[in-house]
């Protein structure tokens, strides 16, 4: 494998593929009948010799050449030698012997000559294109491999700019969120950064529950991306807040009736974010599809609980009011 102009590969021909006839029925078919056709035009018309005409076997060797190269030339050139020799008479005892010898040996010896000469060039020829399809071949590959690249970049780059696109409007929506908290209590401020959370996380079902004298009050809750009443809902217990913060961090894969289902698990976000009970402001409650990134959801969570502590010790410490 040699590298041809502009580094594309190509494979050289060793010398019997290149002498090699691959339509040597068709050579032979169009050979034979040249040969043919002038043997037969010279035995009715006579064989007449004119002053500065070549021989008519001329016609087949140089087309066989020309178009088939070296093998074909060959295969011409030997049948009209092997015909040329057939028409000859024998010497007559007057003629000269070396004149004999040089009207026996020249035409077929020319013959060889020319069909070597032009076939070997026909040859080269080949070569050439063979080694030009070649090249053209490995252009159209990378020719296809970059189409097929800046394909897959285009879809990366429409991929990129919808997330940018979304993450701009999540973006937007979160100053929305910062700039709407309302510190005027910390049931206001809690109610304002549940909708911060919701925007922060992607959570859809969520509720946030506010301590208040030994338990968690729910203040603020969403189903489904929609708002839903805190009126309807229970109060958590102290202990029941733990026992679910233990079910989520010892939190197992169970296996499930069908993997085709999805299935929701339960997490619960401390504010503040810490190990340490008495410290506990508030608990968020979210219901998540167990496809989603768990530790991608617990990082940003942590970092919206510490944000959502510092937001409700700078708010008074005022009693939650009646659950609406």
């Amino acid at each position: 494998m040699k590298t041809g102009d502009g580094g594309v590969p190509h494979r050289e021909l060793p010398l019997l593929e290149i002498l090699s006839l691959k339509e040597w029925r068709r050579l032979l078919l169009e050979t034979f009948s040249m040969l043919g056709v002038i043997t037969a035009l010279q035995h009715w018309l006579g064989t007449v010799d004119v002053l500065g005409l070549p021989h008519p076997y001329w016609l087949p060797v140089l087309l066989a050449s020309c178009q088939y190269g070296v093998n074909g030339g060959l295969i011409a050139s030997v049948a009209a030698s092997a015909i040329y020799l057939a028409q000859l008479s024998p010497p007559s005892a007057v003629q000269d012997y070396y004149a004999y010898a040089r009207m026996v040996a020249v035409q077929p010896a020319t013959w060889l000559a020319t069909a070597l000469v032009l076939g070997g060039l026909r040859n080269l020829h080949i070569h050439q294109f063979q080694e030009l399809a070649d090249q053209l071949a490995a252009m159209r590959r990378r020719a296809n491999d970059l189409s097929g690249g800046i394909e897959r970049a285009a879809i990366e780059i429409y991929a990129l700019e919808r997330r940018l696109a979304l993450e701009t409007g999540s973006a937007a929506a979160f100053s929305r969120s910062l700039a709407l908290i309302d510190l005027s209590s910390r049931r206001s401020a809690a109610q304002s950064c549940g909708e911060l959370f919701r925007v922060a996380t992607g959570a859809s079902t969520m509720a946030v529950y506010l301590r208040d004298r030994g338990g968690y009050v729910p203040v603020w809750a969403i189903a489904d991306d929609n708002i839903r009443p805190t009126g309807s809902m229970q109060s958590l217990s102290v202990l029941a807040v733990e026992a679910m913060i233990i079910e989520d961090e010892s939190r197992e894969l169970r296996p499930s009736a069908s993997d085709l289902e999805p299935r929701l698990e339960r997490h619960v976000v401390r504010v503040p974010p810490s190990g340490d009970a008495a410290a506990q402001l508030a608990v968020i409650v979210c219901d998540l599809d167990e496809s989603r990134d768990a530790s991608e959801f617990y990082r940003r969570a942590d970092e919206i609980g510490r944000a959502f502590a510092t937001i409700l010790y700078a708010c008074p410490d005022a009693a939650p009011e009646k659950q609406s």
